[in-house]
């Protein structure tokens, strides 16, 4: 007999207040919100940005929510759709458990059902917690990436835990929850082979603005299956499953008592490359500093990599290869010339210079069967760079367990700074950005979501 898994998440984020959060989770909320808003910015260039913008039938200047925080207006659904398209289309979004980008589904969903309903920070806060701890606990449930089969684990699950999370914003009742939930369910989708492409994005996107529209045909009166989670060979979990292995039976314990908010919080990009180079980042550029490098000074550079990454990367050369935000050549290049990894690094007046694309020529990857296995998904590049310095000697930095900016490194308030100007820059005004950003920082102070603003 399966355990009721939906009607226990429904009940869990009914009954969830702010107060029961801990302090920690609620720093987790803000900078997790604080950083989608800030990637969203950053992906307005993006073209799957553009496309879904143009797709909207609602757009105008008296819609329910604002695209952007800007003055343009749409739907709530449309709205979120355009903001989660942007901020997933940045590919400099934050991750939490299972490889998922849990902001960029929940934040732009609840910021613009917040503003429909005219919602606190707070009650922003409490839904985001109650849509991230559900969608942890499904996580936990499969024992198997659902990358193998093909799926996209955020855009898969997201639907269910953005209709859970504006769920908490509508204070539904638990049978229209159930009922919200069931509906979320039947808009799951999303494939791996949508990677690279525009679609990649626009399926997150997606789920986010499905969640949306569950709540609202919900409160319509809409229904659902009450057991469309777990419902054994019928349900979503079972339907997702790529292996058949994923837990449907094991009652939540501590579901409202322990926190994965506190415990996995949101761990951040810190540069605006790919997850998989970033603690091969932090290794350059450590070596860089330490021992004073210049591009003359090296003659070769070797990325480590652990077997298993390297397996797992090897079935999707163009994402190692070919993008530019994922390309490790062009990731140790930059931080060796500019001593920086940022987003004037990642566009063709800095690629096609010669001396770049002299030290690309450099940089190879190594398998190391001695690389520690990862404890975390699709963390990629072990940390450990080696180079051979032109006077014969050979200098390496240690395997990273973690990258600045996971959360248990966190970046500190001048660095969260340094990231949101970055991806505002070129977009939003310079002071409407530390406006927002103080605003943003301070979340749970904020009597309506409706004051923030980026002059969009």
């Amino acid at each position: 007999m399966p355990a009721p898994i939906t009607r226990s998440l429904a009940e869990f984020a009914l009954g969830l207040s702010y107060e029961a959060l801990p302090a920690a989770a609620v720093e987790a909320i803000r900078t997790g919100t604080t950083d989608c808003v800030a990637v969203m910015f950053a992906g307005l260039s993006a073209p799957v940005a553009g496309h879904a913008r143009q797709s909207l039938g609602t757009r105008g200047p008296r819609g329910e929510a604002r695209i952007y925080l800007g003055r343009e207006r749409a739907s709530t659904p449309e709205a979120t759709l355009a903001n989660a398209a942007a901020a997933s289309g940045s590919v400099f979004d934050d991750v939490a458990f299972a490889g998922c980008h849990t902001s960029v589904v929940l934040v732009p969903a609840i910021l613009a059902e917040a503003e429909l309903t005219g919602a606190s920070g707070r009650d922003v806060i409490r839904a985001y917690a109650a849509g991230y701890e559900a969608w942890a606990r499904l996580s936990e449930r499969e024992k198997d990436a659902y990358s193998g089969k093909g799926w996209h684990a955020t855009a898969v699950m997201g639907a269910v835990a953005t209709a859970i999370a504006v769920g908490t914003v509508h204070k539904l009742d638990a049978k229209t929850m159930v009922s919200a939930i069931g509906i979320a369910a039947t808009m799951s989708g999303g494939i791996t082979a949508s990677f690279d492409t525009d679609a990649g994005p626009f399926q997150v996107a997606r789920a986010a603005a499905g969640g949306v529209t569950a709540v609202r045909l919900a409160k319509s009166g809409m229904t659902s299956a009450a057991d469309a989670l777990e419902r054994p060979g019928r349900g979503l979990l079972p339907a997702l499953s790529p292996k058949g292995q994923v837990d449907l039976d094991t009652p939540f314990g501590d579901l409202g008592k322990a926190w994965r908010l506190e415990t996995v919080g949101v761990h951040l990009k810190k540069y605006p490359f790919g997850n998989v180079t970033q603690r091969a980042l932090d290794g350059m550029l450590d070596l860089v500093k330490e021992h004073n490098l210049k591009p003359a000074d090296v003659v070769a550079v070797e990325a480590v990599i652990g077997e298993s990454q390297g397996a797992t990367h090897a079935k999707s050369p163009s994402t190692i290869h070919k993008t530019p935000t994922h390309t490790i050549e062009l990731a140790m290049a930059a931080a060796l010339i500019d001593r920086a990894a940022t987003f004037v690094h990642l566009r063709d007046p800095f690629i096609q210079r010669p001396d770049v694309q002299e030290v690309m020529k450099k940089v190879r990857t190594v398998v190391d069967a001695g690389a520690p296995a990862d404890e975390e998904y699709n963390l990629g590049f072990s940390g450990k760079v080696r180079l051979t310095l032109a006077d014969g000697r050979k200098v390496e930095s240690p395997h990273l367990k973690r990258a600045r900016g996971h959360w248990s490194s966190r970046l500190g308030r001048e660095e969260l700074w340094g990231k949101f100007a970055g991806c505002a820059d070129g977009h939003v005004s310079g002071p409407k950005a530390v406006e927002l950003f103080d605003a943003l920082q301070r979340l749970e102070t904020l009597s309506a979501v409706t004051t923030l603003d980026s002059g969009l």
